[in-house]
C-alpha cells in the first residue's frame, strides 16, 4: 500500500535481469523483466484486477512489451507494444479488452470490450480507440462517501517550518484523445426518479483542452417517477454537445392504463431540467394534475383530493 495512493492495494511478484551500458545521456539496457500474479484493487471504486503478468525485453535503445495481460471478472485486458529509450524517448502500446470488468461496485458496474492505441513521447500523449459496453449499471440513488471539495488543500507538517519556494511550473504537455463509446444493449441507469436502459454512441475527444463529449443516447423503455406515480417512458433522448456532465434532455413519460394520455415532458439540461405536464388531448394544468395523480378528472373531487391537487400545483 505504501507505493500507491490511499485506498489502492498492489500485489504480485516481479523480477528483472538488466545489463546497463552506454553513456549517461544515452543508456543502453539489455535484459528482461517479468511479472506474475499481479493485482490492483480499490474496494471503494470497485476496481479488482487480478492474474496480471508481463514480459518486457530490453534491447539496447529499444524495449519490447511482448506480453501484458490481466483478468477483470470473467474478462481480460491484453496489451503489447514497443518503446525507444534514446535521446527522444517514445512508446506505442496497443490495448485490447475482452469482456473486462472495469468496475464491480454494487451501484456502478461496467463490463467493456474494445481496442485502443496509446502513443507517448516527451511532448505528450495520444489515445485512440473504440470501446463497447457489454454490461453496465449506474445507480445514482446511492451516495458516495463524503469527500473534500476540489478547492480544499491539506498541508501537513510543523507550523514553524520554513516556507519553501513554490515549485517551478512544468512545461505544458499535449494531450489528444479520440475515443468512440458504444453503450451496447444492456447499460442501465437508476436514480433521480429514472429507471431505464441507455443505447447509443458517444465520441470522447480532447485536443490540448477540456474533455468534450458529443453524440446522442436513446432511452429504451423504463419508468420515470413523478408526482407519486411511476410513468412509462415513451420517448427519451440525451444529447451531448461538449460538456460530459450537462447533456440536453428530451423525455416523455405517461401514466399507464388510462383512457387519455397524460404524463410529464422533461426538457432542459441535466443540471437544470424543466418538467412540464403533458396531455393528449390538451387540457388545463388542473385537469392534467387530476388525471396524473388520481387517475380521473377533477369533476366531483372531495376535499382531500382537492387539497392534494393544490399541494401538487404549488410544487409545480
Amino acid at each position: 500500500g505504501g507505493w500507491v495512493p490511499a485506498g489502492w492495494r498492489l500485489g504480485g511478484r516481479a523480477a528483472a535481469t538488466v545489463q546497463l551500458a552506454g553513456r549517461l545521456g544515452a543508456p543502453s539496457l539489455n535484459g528482461r523483466a517479468e511479472g506474475e500474479n499481479l493485482a490492483l484493487r480499490h474496494l471503494l471504486y470497485g476496481v479488482d484486477v487480478t492474474n496480471g503478468r508481463f514480459v518486457l525485453d530490453l534491447q539496447g535503445q529499444h524495449a519490447e512489451l511482448s506480453k501484458l495481460e490481466a483478468r477483470g471478472g470473467d474478462g481480460w485486458l491484453r496489451a503489447s507494444g514497443r518503446a525507444d529509450l534514446g535521446a527522444e524517448p517514445n512508446a506505442h502500446i496497443t490495448l485490447t479488452a475482452d469482456k473486462l470488468r472495469v468496475l464491480s461496485r454494487v451501484d456502478r458496474r461496467v463490463v467493456a470490450s474494445g481496442e485502443a492505441r496509446l502513443d507517448l513521447d516527451a511532448k505528450g500523449l495520444r489515445l485512440d480507440g473504440k470501446l463497447r459496453a457489454d454490461e453496465g449499471l449506474f445507480d445514482f440513488s446511492r451516495g458516495d462517501a463524503p469527500a473534500l471539495a476540489d478547492d480544499v488543500t491539506v498541508l501537513r507538517g510543523t507550523r514553524d517550518a520554513a516556507p519553501t519556494a513554490p515549485p517551478a511550473p512544468k512545461a505544458a504537455r499535449s494531450s489528444v484523445v479520440n475515443l468512440a463509446l458504444d453503450f451496447g444493449r444492456d447499460f442501465k441507469v437508476r436514480g433521480r426518479g429514472l429507471t431505464t436502459t441507455l443505447r447509443g454512441q458517444l465520441q470522447v475527444s480532447q485536443n490540448n483542452g477540456p474533455l468534450r463529449v458529443t453524440g446522442k443516447l436513446g432511452v429504451d423503455g423504463g419508468q420515470y417517477a413523478a408526482y407519486g406515480q411511476k410513468l412509462d417512458i415513451e420517448r427519451g433522448d440525451i444529447s451531448f454537445t461538449g460538456a460530459y456532465d450537462n447533456p440536453s434532455l428530451d423525455l416523455l413519460a405517461v401514466r399507464p392504463n388510462l383512457d387519455i394520455r397524460v404524463g410529464v415532458r422533461v426538457g432542459g439540461t441535466a443540471l437544470a431540467p424543466r418538467v412540464a405536464l403533458y396531455s393528449e388531448p390538451e387540457m388545463a394544468d388542473t385537469d392534467k394534475l387530476s388525471w396524473l395523480l388520481l387517475g380521473r378528472g377533477p369533476d366531483g373531487l372531495g376535499r382531500t383530493d382537492t387539497a392534494l391537487l393544490q399541494r401538487a400545483a404549488l410544487a409545480l
